[in-house]
Formats: structure tokens, sequence, C-alpha cells
């Protein structure tokens, strides 16, 4: 007998821990590389499901919660388990130390917002009312009072759901593990429409709309269903009629949003400078990298040989061009800004830290000056009738501080940059990453938690402490056009840095500005790493209505416009982005650019959806206190 009483208990709660952990991984459809965005409008209402059909509490909507973003999580950065591969971790070791604690991590943040929602934001759900024996009158009155009792606080929790779900995004993206890839606002990419709105409230505000959206559409199915059921007809659902309403309005607006910041409208204004471009790709994955770091001739040589054939593709294309159509022709020309990626050398540069100059070794001697390295690069350009083009790289660069010894040079930490060489060679410039990819660069907490640091070392070989240091500088970088006598002010972004939006905000100066991305994701292999950080990027130019070059050693080396659309993308027939080759675009660079509003105040909008949040929470909280008491 008790048996066959416990036995439904048990059996709904599995499917509420099915529901709910398919309920994620059927969210994470909607990012690449399934690019289902359509699905973020109803990829929350499996949870809500299990959240609002069943009694309310914290604990019971966070646990629930936890699973569904596991299922997300799980689905949506599986990729991130290449890592351990380069290390040669095996594969259940890593997801074990590092892969599933990480994604229990993210996911604890969505436990949070449904215990929430299951609590402070919980909707009405008062049964119908029973309106037997009542006269017409008095059955429609009580109908009509139970309907808007009913989307009040639908509406109610859709706001303040919609802006507590905000806010878990921004967590997420903020702290020591902070990862903002694959937030709901992103899915809203297709189309352009919707997403040109994170010009003014950023890219993680976006995320409100879906969220209370999946409420709406769940109250007023679920208002309309009970009505329908009970007396045979629905009542108008005006909530989700309001929802129509204002994404149209907000898609109209964007369209128009999304053609001022095209390519085609910008270069019909004068202010607007055409920097042609240039990102070189080798499709090496890292452990084709690390093997082959003692044969350093191959890997740079590799390098110039790519580079030198992409001149000759882009030459060629511009003389088809001129064949074809000559008006077009005297719009094309070869690169100006040629980008490898970062940490593409195979070997470092040692960087004299008082005078700011390169000490001499192998990589300087021979790549940057030796006669069969870059030098030779250049002199082909010129003779194909091109300007001495800046080279913009990933080094590996040490910094060194001279000693009491003559000649001798103290290290002062090895740092992941950017160096940007001039035609000239008149001087370089570097930059350096500010913030560190964990587990590759670094190993969280390693160094705070001694065991941590201990598995680390005994399976990598590394002592901790040994990685990479963090950059600093909030300055944009001069960077001459060459031949025009323009300079642009370059927003520099290495590796996932294009996907932090606060980091890259703080560069934003008036003027022309070009966001400029060097990544080696060939960390994550030919996974879907790349597509992800590249829908990502497309958001910054959004945000900031800059445009954006990146050069990838693998995935997505492409052009961005300031309205998120790629314009080139170095890919296969079939939409593939790994083989080796190059991506050439012309940018459009407004010289007049000014500040976005998400530029000037950042992330104001995830302050005001907080406020949202506790206001919308407070009847709630009110109402439990005075129970209590």
């Amino acid at each position: 007998m008790t048996s066959d009483t416990n036995t439904p208990r048990w059996s709904g709660r599995l499917v509420r821990i099915l529901v709910s952990i398919l309920g994620g991984s059927f969210m994470a459809l909607a990012f690449p590389p399934y690019d289902l965005g359509n699905l973020v409008w109803v990829g929350l209402i499996p949870l809500l499901c299990v959240l609002w059909n069943g009694r309310a509490g914290f604990w019971r909507g966070a646990g629930y919660g936890w699973l569904y973003g596991m299922g997300w999580y799980c689905v949506s950065f599986w990729w991130i388990h290449n890592v351990g591969y380069v290390f040669r971790i095996p594969l259940p070791v890593f997801l074990g130390i590092a892969f599933m604690p990480l994604m229990a991590f993210y996911a604890c943040l969505v436990g949070l917002w449904a215990g929430l929602v299951n609590t402070l934001l919980r909707p009405r759900l008062a049964p119908v009312p029973d309106t037997a024996g009542m006269k017409p009158l008095r059955k429609e009155q009580a109908w009509s009072e139970w309907t808007s009792a009913d989307l009040r606080s639908t509406v109610r929790c859709a706001i303040g759901g919609g802006a507590m779900w905000v806010c878990i995004e921004w967590l997420r993206a903020n702290g020591t593990l902070g990862f903002s890839w694959n937030s709901m606002g992103m899915a809203l990419y297709n189309g352009l429409s919707l997403v040109q709105w994170a010009e003014f409230i950023g890219t993680a505000a976006l995320s409100f709309f879906p969220t209370a959206a999946a409420i709406i559409l769940w109250g007023a199915s679920r208002r309309t269903w009970l009505q329908y059921r009970t007396i045979g007809k629905g009542c108008r659902p005006w909530d989700f009629y309001g929802v129509v309403v204002i994404l149209f309005a907000m898609f109209a607006g964007g369209l128009a949003l999304s053609k001022k910041y095209s390519p085609l409208t910008m270069f019909k204004r004068d202010s607007v400078l055409q920097l042609p471009v240039m990102g070189v790709q080798l499709n090496l994955d890292q452990v084709e990298r690390i093997e082959g770091g003692s044969r350093q001739p191959g890997l740079y040589g590799e390098l110039l040989r790519t580079t030198r054939q992409a001149f000759n593709d882009v030459q060629q294309a511009t003389i088809q061009k001129a064949m074809e159509n000559p008006e077009v022709a005297l719009t094309q020309q070869l690169p100006l800004w040629v980008i490898w990626p970062e940490s593409a050398m195979g070997c470092p540069i040692f960087l004299n830290t008082e005078t700011n100059t390169l000490l001499p070794d192998y990589c300087t001697t021979q790549i940057f000056f030796g006669d069969e390295g870059l030098p030779l690069v250049r002199q082909q350009v010129r003779e194909m009738g091109g300007q001495d083009f800046v080279l913009f790289t990933g080094v590996d660069q040490n910094r060194c501080a001279p000693t009491d010894k003559p000649g001798a040079y103290a290290p002062r930490g090895m740092f992941n940059s950017m160096a940007i060489i001039p035609g000239g060679f008149d001087s370089i410039t570097t930059t350096s990453k500010q913030h560190l990819m964990p587990f590759g660069e670094y190993i969280p907490f390693a160094e705070e938690i001694e065991w941590i640091g201990q598995i680390y070392s005994e399976l990598t070989g590394t002592q901790v402490g040994e990685g990479i240091r963090p950059g600093t500088g909030d300055e944009p970088i001069p960077v001459a056009m060459p031949g025009t006598g323009e300079t642009i002010g370059v927003i520099p972004a290495i590796c996932y840095e294009d996907t932090v939006g606060r980091l890259l905000t703080k560069y934003v100066r008036k003027g022309p500005q070009v966001i400029v991305n060097i990544s080696n994701d060939g960390w994550f292999r030919d996974s879907c790493c790349g597509e992800q950080q590249a829908r990502n990027a497309a958001f910054r130019c959004i945000e900031l209505r800059r445009p954006m070059v990146r050069a990838a050693n693998m995935g997505y080396t492409c052009a961005i416009a300031p309205n998120g659309a790629f314009i080139d993308i170095l890919q296969k027939a079939d939409g593939s982005p790994h083989l080796p080759g190059h991506s050439y675009a012309v940018l459009p660079v407004d010289k007049n650019a000014s500040y976005t509003l998400y530029a000037l105040l950042g992330d104001w909008a995830v302050a005001l959806c907080a406020i949202v949040g506790i206001l919308t929470s407070m009847p709630a909280l009110v109402s439990r206190l005075r129970n209590q008491s």
C-alpha cells in the first residue's frame, strides 16, 4: 500500500526533473551551432510549467532551476572540454575537476532566479470562479474580475522575472569566472533588428524581452485555456497583444538603426573613411602549435606565405572587378592593415621595460628585420602598387628590466600581447590582454586553494604561478592609415575580450575608431567556439557603433560592421570557418563617431532592472513577512 501511494509522487518528480533538464537543453538550441534563435521566446516555458504547477518555495524552485541551467550550459558550452585535450588531461578527469564544476557554478545563478520566481515573483494562480447558479450579468462580472486580477499578476511577474533574469546574466558575465557568452539577448541576433537596441541598453538587458514574453505567453495561454474549458469561450489576452505591439515597434525601429549603420549607407557619407583590412588564419589547433614550437621558421614562414598569397588574391579580385565594372573597381584597394592571430608566432619577443624597445633575439632579427621575413613581404606589396601596411600580430611578450650586470636583464613577467608594427618600422606599440582565460592562461583559485594547484601541477607538469600576467590600460592606440594622412584609434581586444563589453567601453573616444581582435580559438579545436565568440563580438560593434576586424588562429576570421552584420568571413562553401586563408573587407570608419548611450553609461539598464526586480517583489515579500508575524 505504501508503494502504491509513493509511486505517483516519485513518478511526478522524475517527470519534472526530466522536463527541467530537457528544457534547458532545448534553450541551448537557440545558439550556434544550432542557431534556432526563435526558440528563445519559448525556451523558459518548460521551466515555468515545472515551477508554477506545484507548490511555492525557494529551494524547490532553485533545484529545478539548477537542473535547467545544467541542461542549458552543458550543451551550449560543451566545447570547453577541448582544453583538457590540449593539456592531455583524460576527459573524465577534466569533466570532474573543471568542466562540470564550472557549469554547476553557472547553473546556480539560474537556480537563484528560479527560486525567486517561485516565491517572490510567483503569479496569482487563483482557481476559476464558481459561477454556477449566478445570473448572466453577475457571472460575466465574476469572470471579468478573475481575468483582470490574473492579467495584472502575470504582468507583474513578467516585468519582475525579466528584470531578475537580466541581473543573473550580468552576474554570470562578471567576477572571477565571468563568462558572458550565449545570454538570451544574443539569441535575437538573426535579422539584426531587435539587437540594435543594445546601443542604448547593452546586450545583457536585451534578455529582458524574451524572458518577459515567455512569462506573458505562459500566463495568457493558461488564462485563456481555463476560461475556455470552463465556459466554452476564452478571454482576450490583452497582455500578449501588448507584447506583440511593443516588439513590433522595437522591430521597426531596429530596422531603421540597422540600415543607418550598414556599410552601404555609411559609405554614402563624406565623413566615413574606407579602411581596407585583412585577417590571416593558419587554422592550427593548440596541440599542433605546441608540437610545432620547435620549428619556429615553419610557423612564421607559413604566416608570411599566407599573407603574400592573400595580397595576390585581393589584387586578382580587384582586377576581375575592374573588368566587370570599372566604377566599382575604383573603390577597391590592397589592405592597409593586416592582422595576424593571437600568439601568432612560434617565438616570444623581449621588451626592455626602461626604454620600451625590443631586445635582439630570434623573433626580431629573423621575422621583423630578416631579408626573408616581414621586409620581403612589404617590398612585394609595394611592387604590387600597395602601401606599406600596418601589421597587427599577437605575441608572447616577455618584459625584462636591466640589471647591474652589463647586457643582463631580469624577467618582469610574461604577457599575452598585441604588437602594432607600422610600415616603416620606426616604432612598435604593444598592448596586453587584461582578462585572462580560465584553465587556459590561469587556473581559478589555484593559488588560493592549495590542493587545486597541486592537481593542476601533477596533471600538466607546470607549476601554478608560471602563467601569463594581466595587462592594464584604457587608452585607444592611434594607428595611421598609410598613404592617407588619417589616424584611427584602435580599441584592442585579445582573445575573448571582444565578448567583454565593460572592458571595450573604457577605450571609446570621439572620432574614428576600429575594434581589432586577435584570437587563438585553437584551444577549442574545430568546435563551435569560434562561431559563438564571433557572434558575441558582433554585439560589441552594436553597443559601441564601431566596426571590427578579427583574426583567429582557428574559427572566425572576419570583419564586422557597426550594425553587427558580418561584412566578410573566411569560410568554406558549406559555411565551415575551419580552413587556412584570409578575410578581406573595407571597413566603414566614421570620423565623427560619438559616444553611444551604452558607451557613456555602461550597464545602467542592469541597475534599473535590479531596482524593478526589487519593487515587483515587494508585494509578495511584505505578504510573507505579515504571515510570519
